[in-house]
């Protein structure tokens, strides 16, 4: 299911908007994959998946990625929505992110943080790819404020 694949891309995200900094990367995730027909030309799936968030500009820090989520796919495409947690130890944060059928782009937000990442806001886009043995890499980006 070639469209289920892409929903979990989504996971990978980070976010979109407001008077933060800009902050952008790449997420790069290996995806364990589980999916039931509801007919014979639709479904529903869940994912998860684990990796690297590859900070290139902005205020959040490359680190650990868990990505976890669900959706439908169908002969239009598939939509996804799940969360991701980041970071390991005392400072993380907990990212949103949903994708709609068209699968071209998909939102995030934050949601919350811990230790320095605690009153994290800040929203973006993010674009999937699928890539071969069940990786997808997904690239964010967004603005993003940490707390005083």
């Amino acid at each position: 299911m070639k469209t289920k694949n892409l929903f979990v891309l989504l996971a990978l995200l980070p976010l979109t908007a407001f008077a933060g900094e800009m902050d952008k990367g790449s997420n790069y995730l290996v995806l364990d994959n589980q999916s039931w027909p509801t007919d014979e030309a639709s479904g529903f799936y869940i994912f998860s998946g684990t990796g690297i968030a590859n900070v290139i500009e902005g205020p959040t820090e490359t680190g650990s990625i868990e990505c976890h989520g669900s959706g439908f796919w169908s002969k239009n495409g598939s939509r996804a929505e799940g969360i991701c947690l980041h970071g390991s130890g005392e400072d993380t944060f907990t990212s949103h992110y949903k994708m709609d059928e068209d699968q071209t782009t998909g939102h995030w937000k934050m949601l919350s943080g811990t230790g320095k990442n605690a009153g994290i806001t800040g929203e973006g886009i993010y674009t999937p790819t699928m890539l071969p043995g069940g990786r997808a890499i997904s690239n964010w980006e967004g603005e993003v404020t940490l707390a005083e």
